[in-house]
């Protein structure tokens, strides 16, 4: 039997103006909601939708002490055995289906951008935490960095996250695809540096990682005084060809995805594109050359230890 997975994602509005934390949830679970009319296996959330023109992070941008806006950061952050947790834990059991949300996640006194897989069992079955934060995220407010890069095996399927500011970092999807990934995942808030640009690039992050992608992003009905995002919720397959898409609308987005389907190109003669690239790719050389790179480069995260990186 083929192996087939059905993936919902979400295109998420932002409208209207200022509303409270508990309201963005509540905005997430109608979507949750909507979504199992299509009887996905999974569901896909954007990037810290819980953050976005919310009236409380908006007061804790405010505070000029870093210290004091780390400390309210932390304490409206969700924990993974508090009540939002609780609650997606709860849904994800009651639909027997697996749920991705993307939220700021408070772990001891650490805050981090995590993807949280809530299973159909009631359970976390995977984390991943954001590896390239944005120096906004990193150096104002405080999220300290993954440093894990390995799928999530649910329900026989291996998906590798991605979140946001990750994608300009194409290191992260190629490990994937040396893994073995079968589907990347990528919550995000980016609608650029155009909408254009960034779907190419999705496009290009699945072809060269011979990967099924999915992204979940916002949309806005009218443009907000603090920013203005437009972008769509998209499924790609593993030549970036586009399978469904939300355009600029909220709501969700379904495909069942094929994943023992030969993945050949138009440039492949002998062998599908996945097992060519794993043939061909010189990652003894690169890593050799990323080595060298490495002496005395600027990093504005300090460089983790080699072993807390999969290979």
């Amino acid at each position: 039997m083929p192996r087939r997975v059905r993936i919902s994602t979400v295109s998420f509005l932002l409208g209207g103006g200022p509303v409270t934390q508990a309201a963005r949830y509540d905005q997430a679970f109608c979507y949750l909601e909507s979504a199992l009319a299509d009887r996905p296996d999974l569901i896909l959330l954007p990037e810290m939708f819980e953050t976005m023109g919310c009236v409380e992070w908006q007061e804790i941008g405010r505070r000029d002490d870093p210290e004091e806006r780390f400390a309210a950061a932390l304490a409206c952050a969700m924990t993974e055995d508090g009540p939002v947790a609780a609650r997606f834990r709860h849904f994800a059991a009651r639909h027997n289906v697996t749920v991705v949300s993307n939220n700021l996640t408070r772990a001891g006194d650490a805050l981090y951008n995590q993807a949280t897989f809530y299973g159909r069992h009631g359970d976390i079955v995977g984390r991943y935490r954001k590896v390239q934060p944005t120096e906004n995220e990193y150096e104002v407010k405080g999220i300290s960095p993954g440093d894990t890069i390995e799928p999530i095996e649910v329900d026989g399927v291996r998906y590798g996250v991605f979140i946001c500011n990750d994608q300009a970092f194409p290191e992260i999807c190629q490990l994937y695809g040396f893994q073995g990934t079968d589907v990347l995942l990528h919550p995000t808030q980016a609608a650029g540096p155009t909408e254009t640009i960034r779907s190419e690039m999705l496009r290009t992050r699945a072809h060269d990682t011979s990967c099924f992608l999915v992204t979940s992003t916002f949309v806005q009905d009218r443009p907000l005084g603090w920013q203005h995002r437009q972008s769509h919720a998209t499924i790609y397959d593993f030549n970036g060809f586009t399978l469904a898409e939300s355009g600029h609308r909220d709501g969700h987005v379904t495909a069942t995805l094929d994943l023992d389907e030969e993945r050949w190109t138009s440039w492949c003669t002998k062998y599908d594109h996945r097992r060519t690239i794993l043939r061909q790719h010189r990652t003894d050389l690169y890593a050799r050359a990323y080595a060298t790179l490495a002496q005395g480069k600027e990093n504005m995260i300090p460089v983790a230890e080699p072993s807390t990186v999969s290979s």
